[in-house]
């Protein structure tokens, strides 16, 4: 799930359609059958992409599905970000050779006119119901995407609401016996602001697969509530995750710093 998405939590990235703007640091395909190379681990390389769930995709008779995320709308259209699945598309179109994609996002632009919006019941709603971040099932063919026209012929698009539960999963340590650290900061501007030593006592523990700073959306609905999601009785606080959810919280960079050294 978001994996990608999330304005908070997500770091974009960008890989054009046609024209796409990479930087190949390996060999083709075409190559490797041509030389004494090692062949590249495809699993090492791939860039995994949410998919539409099947039995959406088959209701719909989806030729092409791809999982994107809402950003915003006006009065005409619906802004999303395709990086996610875009980069994967153009991974499988260079199975043998290593991408490098540039560190910004790629998005679309999807006429409201004709446009069917519904949830996964199959049910209508309305746009007013989307948030940043949410999932939007799409049937799109990537190999006629152009960076330089975003826009993009879809009618209909089934919504997947992200939750906070959805988001804060991506926090979750990789494995049992490793850690991720994360400040969640209040919607008001309430913030813990750890130094640069303590920073780096924090990533530097043998434990810790790494440090994020979070903010909870400003007036976010039920469903987008990471305090509540993740128990919390204020904010802001320290949040320590293992690879099942919250192994410890507080609001003291001191008291963490002690736990971690417990470890």
């Amino acid at each position: 799930m978001l994996k990608k998405g999330i304005p908070v939590f997500v770091a974009f990235l960008l890989v054009s359609g046609c024209g796409a703007d990479i930087n190949t640091a390996s060999t083709s395909e075409d190559d490797h059958d041509n030389e004494e190379v090692d062949e590249i681990d495809l699993a090492a390389y791939e860039y995994s992409a949410s998919q539409v769930p099947e039995d959406i995709a088959a209701e719909l008779k989806m030729e092409h599905p791809i999982v994107v995320y809402f950003n915003s709308s006006d009065e005409d259209n619906i802004y999303i970000d395709i990086t996610e699945a875009l980069r994967h598309h153009q991974q499988s179109l260079n199975p043998h050779t290593e991408l490098d994609f540039v560190d910004m996002a790629s998005g679309g632009v999807i006429s409201k006119e004709n446009l069917l919006l519904n949830n996964r019941a199959g049910e209508p709603i309305t746009e007013d119901e989307l948030l940043p971040g949410d999932e939007l099932y799409v049937d799109y063919d990537l190999s006629q995407y152009d960076s330089l026209n975003e826009e993009m012929d879809i009618d209909v698009m089934v919504v997947n609401p992200v939750t906070a539960e959805d988001i804060v999963e991506n926090y979750y340590a990789s494995e049992d016996g490793r850690y991720r650290v994360a400040t969640l900061n209040g919607a008001g501007g309430q913030v813990i602001d750890p130094s640069w030593d303590e920073l780096d006592l924090i990533l530097g523990h043998p434990k810790v697969q790494g440090y994020r700073n979070i903010s909870q959306e400003q007036d976010a609905p039920s469903r987008r509530d990471l305090q509540s999601a993740l128990g919390l009785e204020s904010l802001p606080q320290l949040v320590v995750f293992d690879h099942q959810g919250v192994a410890y919280h507080t609001d003291n960079i001191e008291e963490l710093l002690q736990y971690l050294e417990e470890l």
